[in-house]
């Protein structure tokens, strides 16, 4: 039931999301659900993926959470399921969002590709050199 969108100044690869409270006497987000999509408004329900369920900390500050597969997006539905406490209003005092442009994004990929040509080359080499001793 309560949601909110926000919309990324650009494609992101989101690897991480930082929420943070800082009302002393206000209920705190519990669990919260986070998906993604390349427009908005969405013409359906199916152009949001599920990237993410989290559970918050009942305390203030910020707090971090990292996705187990980092994905790309535009816009992020964030769908808070419960909250702690049982004050009158749950508040969330900030929304951060961490990852890599598209740019940057092809540019790990390419740094991760060449380590792995790296590594299978390294490891021809061993094979070769105990096939000739």
């Amino acid at each position: 039931k309560k949601y909110v969108v926000i919309g990324l100044s650009e494609d992101i690869l989101v690897k991480q999301i930082k929420l943070s409270n800082f009302e002393r006497y206000s209920s705190h987000v519990r669990e919260f659900q986070v998906l993604a999509s390349q427009e908005y408004p969405a013409p359906s329900a199916e152009y949001w993926t599920l990237i993410g369920t989290f559970e918050a900390n009942t305390r203030n500050g910020e707090q971090t959470f990292d996705l187990e597969e980092p994905a790309w997006a535009r816009y992020l539905k964030f769908k808070f399921k419960s909250h702690f406490g049982a004050e009158h209003y749950c508040t969330l005092s900030q929304i951060k969002v961490h990852g890599s442009t598209m740019l940057q994004g092809f540019h790990e990929q390419w740094i991760e590709s060449e380590k792995e040509l790296e590594q299978e080359k390294e490891n021809q080499q061993q094979q070769q050199q105990q096939q000739e001793e």
